[in-house]
């Protein structure tokens, strides 16, 4: 119990990314679920990622690439199939963005000094060597992007659910509503993409929101619960990285599939009575 207190105390850091980077993934992930853009949770980490490869072989300075990037994602869940001249499903232009990115990834890595390094980070993620720089980094951009996503929420689901009568309404003039949860989402995937890897940056996009949709009498309770659920998961799966030596990311993605199934058979049962 002693050693493992002081794995905590060593890992602090860690801990504080996680819960910061669980809790506003989570609640991103709620905005691409009302969207029907849950697909787009896997392809956009892996659309960064390789977006951050890429820029890093052209300048060593983090902002600008961040910028690069962020401007990248935020293009692609801005895409409209009906419109440009390219007339591809967004399902279709999504995949091809996944395929590329992927490649280009591997390709990036296979030619990179630390291909190593850059795989654990890509897959794995590097929360375990995280330090006080990372926490501020991700509290800097993740938190004020859960606060504005929370605060516009209400506008947000008319924009997504219902975008014909927002913009009858002149609601989604210019569609600044979209753009302003596109560039939330968006920053906060890559922040979190170099301490979670494209795995666990995912797994915060897809599980708490479709385990918690189970049991969500309304879209409030969404707004609570996806949170405190990719807290809990964070924080376990970091634990049972930390006390058996596991990969992080892994280890988390385990924890929240788990709570899934736990939450599907429940409901099962209660459906049973």
């Amino acid at each position: 119990m002693t050693e493992l207190m002081e794995s905590l105390k060593f890992f602090k850091a860690a801990f504080y990314v996680v819960i910061i980077a669980s809790a506003s993934l989570s609640n991103s992930g709620i905005f691409l679920y009302q969207r029907r853009s849950l697909f787009l949770g896997a392809a956009l980490p892996q659309i960064a990622g390789f977006g951050l490869l890429l820029s890093a072989l052209f300048t060593e300075n983090k902002i600008v690439t961040y910028i690069v990037v962020l401007v990248l994602c935020v293009l692609i869940l801005g895409w409209h199939s009906s419109k440009g001249a390219l007339k591809l499903e967004n399902d279709a232009f999504i995949g091809i963005g996944f395929a590329v990115s992927m490649a280009g990834s591997l390709l990036i890595m296979a030619k990179s000094n630390a291909e190593t390094h850059a795989y654990e980070s890509m897959f794995k993620g590097g929360i375990l060597a995280s330090v006080n720089n990372d926490i501020f980094y991700t509290a800097t951009i993740c938190i004020p992007a859960l606060l504005l996503l929370t605060l516009f929420k209400r506008r947000l689901l008319m924009v997504n659910m219902s975008p014909v009568q927002a913009e009858l309404n002149g609601l989604n003039k210019w569609r600044i509503y979209e753009y302003l949860q596109f560039i939330c989402i968006s920053a906060t995937i890559i922040i979190s993409m170099e301490s979670l890897g494209t795995m666990g940056t995912f797994a915060f996009l897809l599980f708490p929101i479709i385990t918690v949709c189970q049991f969500a009498k309304n879209a409030n309770c969404l707004f609570y619960l996806c949170p405190v659920l990719g807290i809990i998961a964070g924080i376990s799966g970091l634990g049972i990285s930390i006390e058996y030596d596991l990969p992080a990311g892994p280890s988390i993605v385990g924890v929240l599939f788990i709570l899934w199934i736990q939450a599907t058979i429940m409901k099962k049962i209660i459906k049973s009575r």
